[in-house]
């Protein structure tokens, strides 16, 4: 168990790494292979294609990136990755601070007679 301390100094490096983290993106970054029919009938493999896919209004959209393009995206899209995690643990850490802070002695509404 955690002491309040212990969840305070996390807290405290979440919120740093948080700070830092100014380029972020939603999505993933993945690599496409194309099957296309040649002229002869034939399947041939094309690729591969990075792509980029993210939802927008309720849609999923993907776009090809050129190379020069690629790895910029690929950080971007670790970096909301890493932003999603840290969230989740700053809220997994107010929860247990919840749970540790001391609780006032509330009045009873019918006092015992």
């Amino acid at each position: 168990m955690q002491t309040i301390q212990q969840i305070r100094q996390r807290r405290e490096e979440i919120l740093n790494e948080l700070a830092g983290l100014e380029r972020i993106r939603r999505g993933s970054v993945t690599e496409q292979m194309v099957r296309p029919i040649g002229r002869n009938g034939r399947q041939y493999t094309c690729g591969p294609y990075t792509l980029f896919s993210f939802k927008r209004n309720g849609r999923t959209q993907s776009r090809r990136l050129p190379a020069a393009e690629a790895e910029r995206i690929r950080k971007e899209v670790n970096a909301g990755h890493r932003f999603q995690e840290l969230t989740h643990e700053l809220m997994d850490l107010g929860e247990a601070a919840c749970g540790l802070g001391e609780t006032p002695n509330a009045e009873k509404k019918t006092p015992n007679f």
